[in-house]
């Protein structure tokens, strides 16, 4: 075979065989999209603008849902559901009594400081009288000394002697009697001065654990200050951070349930027929009344401000009957009666610790100086727990 044939050969066969490769690496061509007639391409425009619209609308829905949601919110902030607002009733009343408790001790405290002040007073001066006392009785009996040491050579001699020697027997006898007197008095000098040594260390004792009390008391009044201050602070910080228009529901809320529990107490008989106050009670009733609209004010005894037992205790004074200064010793050391023997003037003792007092005007209703940041007015029997009930003048009866 010749140089040009064997040439032609092989550029045939890679012709084939780079034709062959080619054909098979070639994809397949797809078969061509129908062109979409002009219903379709409008069917379609339509579609897509219904959902755009229709994504719009929802999501202008979703913005006023949330906008509603946020509405609510500050509504619900503004006033509290029934749960919430309940739960502010009871934190209130828990520090508002709490509060109450620690200044009503705080006054006790106060009024206890007082009393053990008098007391190491009196019991000083007692030890200064029975001081003078003893020095008194001390120089006269050093008188009846000098004296008898002056008549001693006298004393020496016997009765027999003495008589001779006198120039007239009377003159004898009546300086024996003298002497008799003599002798009885210095015995009673003497005894005068024992006495009243021992009358001097009882006093003088009696001072020192006078003053000692008195210095406990002062520690015991200051102490009781502090919590009364720590408890009005806790109360105030409360009340500060809640809104002035949800305190006002609060306080409406309040006596509205307290006026349905008295009438249904008065309508059940608990509070008995409701007899007439004494000539006392109307007093006690109407310097009360009188003092409505003026300020609470923690140990206020008036004429401006009170507090509970400050007002009740005034009232009472008024009327000619003094009472005890706070509402613990009120309730410990007043009258008790059951509350179906209630007339117009007793006193309605409050709280398991007895930490507030109201004044009965009647008809299920008391005239009180219920917290700080409040005034004197009246309430429903029923605002507070109600632990009993005293009488300032048990031996009162009813005015006609």
């Amino acid at each position: 075979m010749s140089r040009g044939t064997s040439r032609s050969w092989r550029a045939t066969v890679l012709a084939l065989v780079v034709a062959l490769l080619l054909t098979i690496a070639a994809p397949a061509v797809a078969e061509p999209l129908p062109v979409p007639d002009n219903e379709t391409v409008q069917e379609a425009a339509d579609g897509e603008t219904a959902g755009e619209q229709a994504g719009e609308e929802a999501g202008q829905s979703v913005g006023e849902e949330v906008a509603g949601g946020e509405a609510a919110g500050e509504e619900v902030a503004g006033q509290p559901a029934g749960a919430a607002l309940d739960q502010l009733g009871k934190d209130l009343a828990e520090v508002r009594h709490e509060a109450e408790t620690a200044e009503q001790r705080s006054t006790a405290a106060g009024v206890q400081l007082e009393r053990r002040k008098k007391e190491s007073a009196d019991a000083a001066a007692e030890a200064d009288h029975q001081r003078a006392r003893v020095e008194e009785a001390e120089t006269q009996a050093a008188r009846l000394v000098a004296e008898q040491y002056r008549n001693g050579p006298l004393g020496s001699l016997g009765p027999l002697a003495r008589l001779f020697l006198s120039e007239r027997a009377e003159d004898f006898l009546g300086h024996q009697h003298q002497a008799f007197e003599r002798s009885h008095s210095a015995a009673d000098v003497l005894n005068e001065v024992r006495e009243a040594r021992g009358r001097l260390v009882l006093a003088a004792e009696q001072a020192r654990q006078a003053e000692e009390a008195a210095a406990a008391a002062a520690q015991d009044s200051q102490q009781a200050v502090e919590r009364a201050r720590t408890a009005a602070a806790r109360t105030a910080q409360l009340l500060d951070s809640t809104p002035a228009d949800q305190l006002e529901l609060l306080e409406q809320l309040d006596y509205d349930r307290a006026d349905e529990s008295r009438q249904q107490m008065l309508a059940a008989g608990v509070f008995g027929p409701g007899g007439s106050a004494s000539e006392a009670g109307r007093k006690a009733i109407a310097f009360a009344l009188g003092q409505r609209g003026k300020p609470y004010l923690w140990g206020g005894t008036g004429p401006d401000a009170f507090d509970c037992s400050g007002l009740t205790s005034q009232a009472w004074l008024a009327a000619g009957v003094p009472v005890p200064r706070t509402s613990q010793e009120q309730w410990a050391a007043l009258h008790r009666i059951p509350l179906r023997d209630l007339r117009p003037g007793d006193l309605i003792i409050y709280q398991n610790d007895a930490s507030h007092v109201a004044l009965y005007v009647g008809g299920g209703t008391v005239v009180h100086a219920p917290h700080p940041g409040t005034v004197i007015k009246l309430a429903p029997i029923t605002m507070l727990p109600i632990l009993g009930a005293v009488r300032p003048d048990p031996e009162s009866s009813s005015a006609s």
